[in-house]
């Protein structure tokens, strides 16, 4: 079955390549995935030295292709000059468009037919977005969204924090680039989902962060999902960012799941229910909010310095 217009592994990975040549940028092989392919990041180098360091992700899981798509029509928009994502310029870019080579590959193997644990983990059948560790004194939730010990479950956690290749060489990376700043990007919820975060100021500026993308988007806005008394620490990237690495970061969920049910009320495979058919409108829609995310995240000290008063400063 044709999951055009989305590429195959193959067509990414020259994507990539050729986006990489006309930034003047670095390819970082930073390890291989259970099957041994190559994890791939692309350095795009910012244009003044000692910039920060932001990192945009995608395709955690397998299945979610228009998180790729939308990293390389950014990426592709830097290489244009284009004005809308001239003030990632600002910053060395590192876009990691597949994180999870190995559940891409079988998505497109199978025509994106599929179970959700199938298609959405690695080749181990590892949820690699709740793989992470938990920030220090966190314990496991119960919830199953939360990450499950089962083996088969969709949201099966592994046997232990960075049990995989694919999330244990990506935290090595991102602990030695030190990023100020990322998104990680999923589908289909059409939200945006901040780190959790139980103090004030980082709340408190996850909201202004997340309004700044909503407010950039444009057409349909992305709500903010974060609660201090409510929110679980599940071992998700965002999660790790922020309290381990010292990184502003969010989770954003593209292509919303009304904008999904309306284009299938019953989807022909589990891939035409996580991606839209024309991934062209959500990469128009949402490059903004990233960009505008990226840069107010880029205004804050980390978030270990931040203050009420520095929160005010940046204003």
């Amino acid at each position: 079955m044709s999951l055009a217009p989305y590429r195959d592994p193959e067509a990414r990975e020259a994507a990539v390549d050729e986006l990489a040549a006309r930034l003047g940028g670095e390819l970082v092989v930073y390890g291989e995935s259970v099957e041994g392919r190559p994890l791939r990041a692309l350095r795009v180098p910012a244009l003044r030295p000692s910039a920060p360091r932001v990192v945009i992700g995608a395709n955690i899981h397998g299945v979610e292709w228009i998180g790729a798509h939308v990293v390389l029509e950014l990426l592709a928009r830097l290489a244009a000059g284009a004005p809308e994502v001239a003030p990632l310029r600002a910053a060395e870019v590192w876009a990691i468009p597949c994180i999870n080579p190995d559940g891409y590959a079988r998505t497109a193997a199978q025509g994106g037919i599929g179970e959700l644990p199938q298609l959405r983990a690695n080749a181990r059948g590892v949820d690699l977005n709740r793989n992470y560790p938990l920030p220090p004194g966190a314990t496991p939730s119960r919830l199953p969204a939360a990450g499950s010990p089962r083996p088969g479950a969709p949201t099966y956690r592994g046997p232990h924090p960075l049990s995989e290749p694919e999330s244990e060489r990506l935290a090595a990376l991102l602990a030695a680039i030190r990023p100020r700043a990322g998104l990680n990007l999923h589908s289909f919820m059409g939200t945006v989902i901040p780190a959790s975060v139980r103090d004030r100021p980082c709340y408190a500026a996850y909201r202004r962060l997340c309004a700044a993308f909503a407010g950039a988007q444009e057409s349909t806005r992305y709500r903010r999902l974060a609660s201090r008394i409510f929110d679980v620490f599940t071992g998700e990237q965002e999660d790790h960012q922020h309290h381990n690495l010292d990184c502003w970061a969010a989770c954003v969920e593209v292509f919303p799941v009304l904008a999904s049910y309306r284009q299938h009320l019953r989807a022909p495979s589990l891939f035409w229910r996580f991606n839209p058919r024309d991934p062209d409108v959500w990469a128009a829609n949402d490059i903004p909010g990233i960009v505008a995310f990226l840069s107010a995240a880029l205004a804050l000290p980390r978030p270990s310095e931040l203050s009420p008063q520095a929160l005010a400063s940046a204003d």
